[in-house]
């Protein structure tokens, strides 16, 4: 437990310096985690901003996202912070339209001719299962036992004609996106400004899903010698 706390809080003191400068970086430390730092232009309208910031990684540790100007010369009071990583895929979009009637695409063959068909389906359960929190906090292999249990348990369920289906009778042909659909992991902010104006602020978060190794390589003399042992000096040069 306390090489744990050991390891936390060296990774806030590593990142309390990197906070403070201004220029765009990318640290990596052990334990699968890294320092994200970068700039990125905000024009600000007096009053309440909704800003949004799609260029984060898909295991930001929600906590630790700092919106700030780099230069301070200006405040900003962010009245509410979100992070989302729930970027659209089919499954999300039939989770949107439970309840709704959309089309579906089947392709069979007769006589030896593929035939297009649509199909009418209403999306009983779509099968969806989100748990993005856990999924950015625990990584890839809780996101596979997810979607495993997702298929294990989480079927679909489709009226067509009537009739209750445990399969999609086709490829979904969804009438929109959505307005509340991503397509990438997405920050979002609202800002009051008090007055208007281009600014180029800096996020810094800390992020899991990175890791690092380092290769060296020893240059040794051409000529070998014999009849002692030898190490290295600070010149390089084998020394008694």
């Amino acid at each position: 437990m306390m090489k744990k706390l050991i390891l936390i809080f060296i990774g806030v003191c590593a990142f309390a310096p990197a906070v403070m400068a201004a220029d765009p970086s990318l640290t990596i430390y052990n334990q699968n985690f890294a320092v994200v730092r970068t700039i990125f232009a905000l024009e600000l309208q007096k009053g309440v901003n909704q800003i949004s910031y799609s260029d984060a990684t898909a295991h930001v540790e929600p906590d630790s996202v700092i919106l700030r100007d780099p230069a301070g010369k200006r405040s900003l009071r962010i009245l509410e912070q979100n992070y989302r990583n729930d970027p659209v895929t089919q499954e999300l979009l039939l989770s949107l339209f439970e309840g709704k009637t959309i089309e579906f695409e089947n392709i069979r063959t007769k006589d030896n001719t593929q035939v297009r068909e649509i199909i009418s389906g209403k999306i009983i359960r779509s099968g969806y299962i989100p748990h993005y929190l856990a999924m950015s906090r625990y990584g890839q292999d809780y996101y596979q036992s997810q979607m495993a249990y997702a298929q294990a348990s989480g079927q679909p369920i489709i009226e067509v004609d009537g009739k209750l289906q445990f399969s999609l009778p086709g490829k979904p042909l969804f009438p929109s996106l959505g307005d509340d659909t991503i397509l990438k992991p997405t920050l979002t902010w609202l800002i009051q400004a008090d007055t208007p104006g281009l600014l180029d602020a800096e996020v810094g978060y800390v992020t899991g899903g990175f890791s690092w190794e380092a290769d060296y390589n020893l240059v040794a003399p051409e000529k070998r010698q014999y009849g002692g042992s030898y190490r290295l000096g600070d010149d390089g040069q084998p020394k008694r």
